[in-house]
């Protein structure tokens, strides 16, 4: 991988930063949760104190004899009731109905068939008034007779009350036909059967159903005062007009069963007000779990707005947070921002159970239908050593899902941001590192031709870095390297220069002594034999040396003309190459047509001589070495082919460079590896190529193929 790919790899670890973040608000919610608890349980604990703090006032609200079985409450009403007969308006408070029926039983003509009489009934106040409903089951309803003065000669419901004086007041709601309806009041003596007025305060509608009838009643609470039971009675006979079946709350006739009407303390809620708890939301409940009185609500608006940041990172953040938020949406907890406005009338928390034996907890829950989450501290109330009822302080955790959130959000803006300008940064700094190391590689590939000579040289830099540092480390080593060929150049030329005069002198001494010495024995006859044999070795030798080094001027002087390549290889084997090596078999394939070429006759064959001679010196015994020439285009290919060893990869890119030998037996002849040196030059002279590759097939060996542009006949 290139050094960009890598560190841009690299950057990919500032993807960690949202990682941590989460970790990091999830921390902050836990801590925020549990200071939240501590400060919740703190509260309900001291709404309890104040509460119990207050004289009699559990008291006098009727927490300490409650009868669950006869009392009624009168919950709060979230809009006044339209007395149509029908049961819509209730449907919000419907988890308070209660069902009547046998079990409620107050009165059956035969008790051991009661009948099949029940009621469903619901309470609320609005205001002054009180609303009621009553859903009545019943196969056979008997309406009263008109113009007939008895009210209790039908089915009808009795509302038992006590009045502002203490006083038992009894009325009856009945009909003669289903529609409008109003109460009578009835007389203190039971025994007396006629009412004694219309109470025309009592209003309701009687509407008839397919499996009974429902009343829907509204009264003055001046009327209900501290007590209160309902029970609806039943008549099947239309002839005898005997009651056969009474179920109600409590019995009407006795007074001394008559429930309480247990209505919202409007002095607790007083006390809870003036103990405004921010945010919060307070209920008190008594042994049966009903709501006596509650105070605040869940909405906490300060938290779900969003602060403005005027500042640049704000206004980054901002956009930031436009644009990616469909990717937040996948780490944020959601949660409802709408106001809770559901006022319960029963709480069946977990937690209740626990605070009303006596132990003090905190719980949470979600409502139906919304994802908010409440969190409720739940402590017990005491009075004289009892446990009447408990505290319970809500508090949405909005406010620490708003802070968990924008944790989360503000640990992926870091992220993006860093890992936008970060990335940027690594890859436009990987992208200038790779450039500079891609120009040094480019400068130092170009700086030595081919042929191994330094043709330039690096630029210096002046940045000191460590690229900087390799770029003139480089320069040096390829100065060093060019003066070290010059030297060795010119060592030649001076060698060469040098050593000749005394290795002349040296060999006219050798003939001259040969020639003094008369009749030598033939011991020291072959001593100046072999003398003078070293001396013209060393003389060839040089002059190899001379035609390496001197090839590149000597190929400037030279004069080029257009001659048939296939007709001089004819003539070269024939009275050059066959003549030389007896012993080896040439074999040539021409192309059957001229093949015209723009060069040097003499320098060709120079250059072919030192192919054939490397040919011959590698070749197997008996084989022959195969010369082809074919045509390529505006080429003509030249392969020379010999049956032998074959090259490896590094021998086949090293074989043409200078002084590289192969050789591993020595003759009489010099070898110091510029033959094939001398191949490449003389053939990229001539503008052409020169490589060498092992033979396929079943045959080992090797060819050496030179392709040489052919001669274009310029136009008149």
């Amino acid at each position: 991988m290139s050094l960009r790919i890598k560190l841009t790899l690299v950057s990919v670890l500032l993807l960690f930063i949202p990682l941590f973040g989460l970790r990091f608000s999830d921390m902050i919610q836990k801590d925020l949760l549990e200071s939240r608890k501590e400060t919740m349980m703190f509260s309900a604990r001291a709404v309890a104190a104040t509460l119990t703090g207050h004289s009699g006032l559990l008291a006098r609200e009727q927490f300490l004899s409650i009868n669950p079985s006869t009392d009624l409450y009168l919950y709060p009403l979230q809009k006044p009731i339209r007395i149509n007969g029908k049961n819509d308006d209730w449907l919000v408070q419907s988890e308070q109905a209660q069902v009547f029926g046998r079990e409620h039983l107050i009165y059956a003509k035969d008790s051991d068939h009661p009948g099949s009489l029940t009621f469903r009934h619901q309470l609320g106040v609005w205001k002054d008034h009180l609303y009621a409903i009553f859903e009545v089951t019943d196969p056979h309803v008997i309406h009263r007779q008109k113009n007939s003065l008895r009210v209790d000669l039908s089915d009808h419901l009795k509302i038992a009350t006590e009045d502002q004086n203490g006083i038992i007041r009894h009325y009856i709601v009945t009909t003669d036909t289903p529609g409008w309806v109003n109460g009578f009041l009835m007389p203190q003596q039971p025994t007396d059967p006629y009412p004694e007025k219309r109470e025309s305060r009592i209003q309701g509608m009687w509407v008839a159903t397919t499996n009974g009838y429902i009343i829907e009643l509204r009264m003055p609470m001046s009327l209900v005062g501290k007590k209160l039971a309902f029970s609806i009675a039943d008549i099947n006979n239309p002839v005898k007009r005997d009651i056969e079946t009474i179920i109600g709350t409590a019995s009407t006739s006795d007074t001394s069963t008559i429930g309480k009407a247990i209505s919202p303390s409007r002095e607790i809620k007083e006390i809870l007000q003036r103990l405004d708890r921010p945010h919060s939301r307070v209920f008190i409940i008594d042994n049966n779990r009903q709501v006596r009185a509650s105070y605040g609500h869940l909405l906490d608006t300060t938290t779900i707005e969003r602060a403005d940041d005027t500042g640049l990172l704000g206004y980054i953040s901002s956009i930031t947070y436009r644009f990616f938020t469909p990717l937040y949406q996948l780490f944020l907890k959601p949660f409802s921002v709408t106001t809770v406005t559901s006022q319960p009338t029963t709480l069946n928390l977990a937690g209740v159970d626990v605070a009303l034996k006596g132990k003090s907890t905190v719980t949470s829950y979600t409502p139906d239908s919304t994802t908010t989450e409440i969190m409720a501290a739940i402590v017990p109330l005491r009075e004289e050593n009892r446990i009447i009822g408990a505290v319970v302080v809500e508090q949405t955790t909005n406010s620490i899902l708003v802070l968990q959130n924008r944790v989360i959000e503000e640990s992926i803006t870091l992220a993006i941001l860093a890992f936008s300008f970060g990335g940027l940064g690594l890859l436009f700094f990987a992208s200038r590192l790779s450039s500079r190391i891609r120009n040094l590689r480019d400068q130092a590939a170009s700086a030595i031709s081919t042929s191994g000579t330094v043709t330039t040289s690096i630029k210096k830099v002046r940045t000191k870095d460590e690229i900087g540092d390799l770029s003139r480390t480089l320069a040096m080593m390829l100065r060093q390297i060019k003066e070290q060929n010059e030297y060795r150049e010119k060592m030649a030329d001076n060698l060469e220069h040098e050593m000749r005069t005394p290795l002349a002198a040296a060999s006219a001494s050798l003939k001259n002594l040969a020639q003094e010495i008369n009749a030598p024995s033939q011991r020291i006859q072959n001593y100046l034999d072999w003398a003078i044999s070293d001396i013209n070795r060393m003389e060839n030798l040089l002059t190899a040396i001379r035609d390496a080094t001197n090839l590149q001027e000597a190929l400037q002087l030279d004069f080029k003309e257009e001659f048939d390549l296939d007709k001089a290889l004819g003539v070269w084997i024939e009275h050059g190459w066959q003549a030389t090596f007896p012993e080896t078999i040439f074999t040539y394939n021409g192309p059957g047509q001229p093949c015209l070429i723009h060069g040097d006759p003499s320098r060709i064959r120079q250059m072919l001589d030192k192919i054939i001679e490397n040919g011959v010196a590698f070749h197997k015994p008996d084989t022959a070495l195969k010369i082809t020439i074919t045509h390529l285009g505006e080429t003509v290919q030249l392969k020379i082919c010999n049956q032998g060893p074959t090259l490896s990869s590094d021998q086949q890119k090293q074989i043409f460079n200078s002084m590289v030998s192969l050789r591993k037996k020595k003759d009489t002849l010099p070898h110091l590896g510029l033959g094939l040196f001398i191949v490449r030059t003389i053939i990229e002279h001539h503008s052409g190529t020169v490589t060498v590759s092992n033979m396929t097939g079943d045959t080992e060996g090797v060819c050496f193929i030179l392709n040489i542009p052919l001669y274009k006949l310029k136009a008149p």
